[in-house]
């Protein structure tokens, strides 16, 4: 039988201290999501451009246009705090770029 510890004493825990080796592959998987985050907003932010320039309805038009702004501009703030590679920097100055003219073709002063 196993004894109890009484309840004025809590069981020890056990600290664990990440290794160096730990932290850096952490750091680096967080990049990589960050990343991989930066990717997708782009890529959404051009269909939410994409359907601003398509429809002539003004409510779906300003809707998506202010989605598509939001979108660009949480890139440029989170791609400052993320390291990336140049092949992804190239994949998102691509898209940022395109994404700049459709905003701009719909009246936002970028």
């Amino acid at each position: 039988m196993r004894e109890k510890t009484p309840s004025h004493r809590q069981p020890r825990k056990l600290l664990l201290r990440p290794t160096l080796d730990r932290l850096l592959a952490s750091e680096k998987q967080m990049n990589r999501a960050g990343c991989d985050f930066l990717k997708v907003d782009v890529a959404t932010a051009l269909i939410f451009a994409q359907t601003a320039l398509s429809t002539d309805d003004p409510v779906k038009k300003r809707r998506n246009r202010k989605s598509a702004r939001k979108a660009y501009d949480t890139v440029i703030r989170i791609a400052k705090k993320i390291v990336l590679t140049d092949q992804d920097a190239k994949y998102l100055e691509k898209g940022l770029k395109r994404l700049r003219a459709e905003l701009t073709q719909l009246g936002e002063n970028l």
